[in-house]
């Protein structure tokens, strides 16, 4: 065995003195089964541990031969319990002695004057420079992001670390315990890493053991850096100093991160990503653009933009022109934006340069917010008249369709005008105790006026809610609001269900004030629990309607459903109950929260939820106690 390993090794002095130890321990890298560690050669491993306490003594008393050779006669025996137990030396159950050697063997090269930051320039050896390049070539493609095998990644130094399965990776100051030089040096060739391939040089071994006895110091610019990108601290400083990054100011016209990086992250990537990078360039960040490739800085801020290589090339002012695809190219506004972002300074008007620009690549649904934020009231007025009428013509286009049009409404539908001329009127009236309830500034409620659609009976309601909605009413179900994030949507729709109130309908009044209010509530677009919406409302409309039997019965039927629940929480989630029976739940739970803790705590849980709280954390912050707990008290106060 020890000839074998001497081939292996060669004259490699550092691993002659150090990884050859855990070649002697004959078959266990190649052991088939992990025998476990005796009660005796625990008490054996402690004493090692313990017999290492003499070394700060011989140190703090400069007896430096002396202390080398209690850490020699340490390894020796870890050596020998492992070659018996059959397990590694970097075994967990050599974790606390290892680490105790790794500690006394610093303090001694430190004692020595033979410190990393101490050693010599021409012998030290650089993670950086001289280390990541071998792993990263032998041992990243089994041991990476995409593959981790024995449950080991290499691709960063902090995953290094971490180790793997088989224990520790590095015990620094000690070759022979350090696993990632055992792996290497094995003569068994089913356990040699790399795995199937020649066996790494003997001379970039010694490198890797020299760096190991030097304490395996990393001298990069960050432990989660991956290999392939990584540089020395010193040279990520100098770096650092080099690259411009300018502010802006607040007159420019054009944004590099909506008008500029997204159409960059769409065309450059493929070129100038990942392991793709022409011409030594990334576009990933802002920072790299910045960087440069092989021919140096591409973008010059403050110079003519012609000066920049980045525009000459784009622009066709150089060859071969960017980007350099027929599929990709930039469009007339593309370049247009990118001549004034020139033109302006190069300005980053991001938070961090790092940033990846594809993260500033806008959703269809963000640019649609974009574009909706910049209609005027007059326009959105003008789109919810549009989309409204196409709304009616869609669901009911053989129908005679009324609109009538206040500052804040658009009523409409296929009502009568008489009946729709009420509808307005008793909207206007209760809009206005909804301002004033909700403390609302002047002016109107809705980016552009709410549409309220009047069904003039069931047939027409069923009819709206199948061809617009794509799904039948529900019984019981008379009325629904729709408000999207970017109000380009934001309109009501009631069946007008008669004025007679009766155990099944609270009359046309109640519908209209219920689902005006929860058309109000989610007038930010918002997205607020629907019990919460219905409850708030026909609380509101109990104070409008007097004596109604069809509001007076909620509470009983409340009653019936929420101690059904399996979990209280449960009365806070929308899906625990039906069409029919939300309102009645709705109503119950929110007079509940008012009577308990008055207006001012429900006021504080409802503006929680506005602001993107869950339910959960909404309850909690408002009312001092977890959901299930208050879910728990309101069926409690149910069952009296």
């Amino acid at each position: 065995m020890e000839r074998v390993c001497e081939s292996v090794l060669g004259e490699a002095d550092m691993f002659a003195r150090g990884m050859l130890a855990v070649c002697l321990v004959g078959g266990l890298l190649g052991a088939v089964a992990w025998a476990a560690v005796t009660p005796e050669q625990k008490k054996e491993i402690i004493e090692v541990n313990v017999s290492m306490k003499v070394v700060a003594t011989h140190i703090r008393k400069k007896e430096f031969v002396e202390a080398e050779e209690v850490l020699k006669a340490a390894e020796a025996r870890i050596a020998e319990i492992a070659k018996t137990a059959e397990i590694e030396p970097t075994d967990k159950a050599f974790t606390t002695v290892n680490k105790t050697l790794a500690t006394n063997r610093k303090n001694l090269d430190k004692a020595q004057g033979k410190t990393p930051a101490a050693a010599n320039k021409n012998q030290g050896v650089s993670f950086t420079k001289d280390i990541a390049p071998l792993i990263n070539e032998k041992c990243v493609g089994c041991h990476g992001a995409g593959m981790q095998s024995g449950g080991l990644r290499l691709d960063t130094f902090a995953n290094w670390k971490k180790g793997g399965k088989s224990g520790l990776l590095l015990v620094p100051g000690s070759p022979q315990t350090s696993l990632i030089g055992a792996r290497m040096t094995t003569p068994d060739m089913n356990l040699r890493m790399p795995k199937n391939a020649a066996a790494i040089d003997k001379d970039k071994l010694t490198v890797l053991a020299n760096w190991i006895s030097q304490g395996a110091v990393f001298d990069g610019e960050g432990e989660d850096a991956p290999l392939s990108k990584l540089r020395t601290a010193k040279e990520a400083q100098e770096e650092e100093s080099s690259i411009k990054i300018v502010k802006p100011k607040g007159t420019e016209k054009v944004s590099f991160t909506k008008d500029v990086a997204p159409f960059m992250a769409n065309l450059c990537l493929g070129c100038h990503s990942g392991n793709t990078l022409r011409g030594g360039l990334s576009l990933e960040t802002f920072y790299d653009m910045m960087k440069g490739g092989d021919s140096g800085h591409v973008v010059l801020p403050g110079e003519p933009r012609d000066k920049s290589r980045l525009f000459r090339l784009t622009g066709g002012l150089e060859n071969p022109r960017m980007p350099n695809n027929n599929n990709v190219l930039l469009t007339r506004q593309n370049y247009e934006d990118l001549k004034t972002w020139f033109d302006e300074g190069c300005v980053y008007d991001g938070v961090d340069p790092k940033t990846p620009l594809r993260s500033f690549v806008r959703s269809d649904a963000e640019l649609a917010l974009e574009k909706a934020s910049k209609l005027s009231p007059a326009q959105y007025n003008e789109l919810r008249k549009e989309k409204t009428a196409e709304l009616m013509k869609k669901a009911l286009p053989n129908d005679t369709v009324v609109t009538l049009e206040s500052e804040d409404l658009l009523i409409t539908g296929n009502a009568p005008e008489t009946r729709l001329k009420q509808v307005e009127d008793w909207s206007k009236e209760h809009l206005a105790a909804l301002r004033k309830g909700f403390g609302a500034p002047a002016g109107q409620s809705w980016k552009g006026r709410l549409a309220v659609i009047v069904m003039k009976d069931r047939f027409s309601y069923e009819e709206f809610s199948q061809t617009i909605g794509g799904r039948p009413a529900p019984e019981g179900m008379t009325g629904h609001v729709v408000i999207t994030p970017t109000l380009e949507d934001a309109y009501m729709v009631i069946e007008d269900v008669g004025d007679a109130v009766s155990a099944k309908s609270p009359g046309l009044r109640v519908n209209l004030i219920d689902h005006l209010t929860g058309a109000y509530m989610r007038r930010t677009g918002s997205n607020l629990p629907n019990w919460l919406l219905r409850g708030t409302g026909l609380s509101l409309a109990v104070k409008v309607a007097g004596k109604n039997v069809f509001l007076d019965a909620m509470p009983k039927e409340a009653a019936a459903i929420v101690p059904t629940l399996v979990n209280p929480q449960d009365v806070f989630v929308d899906s625990s109950f039906s069409p029919s029976t939300i309102g009645a739940v709705g109503l119950t739970l929110v007079e509940y929260m008012i009577a308990t803790q008055g207006p001012a705590k429900f006021s504080e849980m409802v503006k929680a939820l506005e602001s993107g709280s869950d339910i959960g954390e909404a309850v909690t912050k408002s009312y001092g106690m977890d959901s299930a707990t208050f879910g728990g008290k309101f069926r409690d106060a149910l069952k009296k």
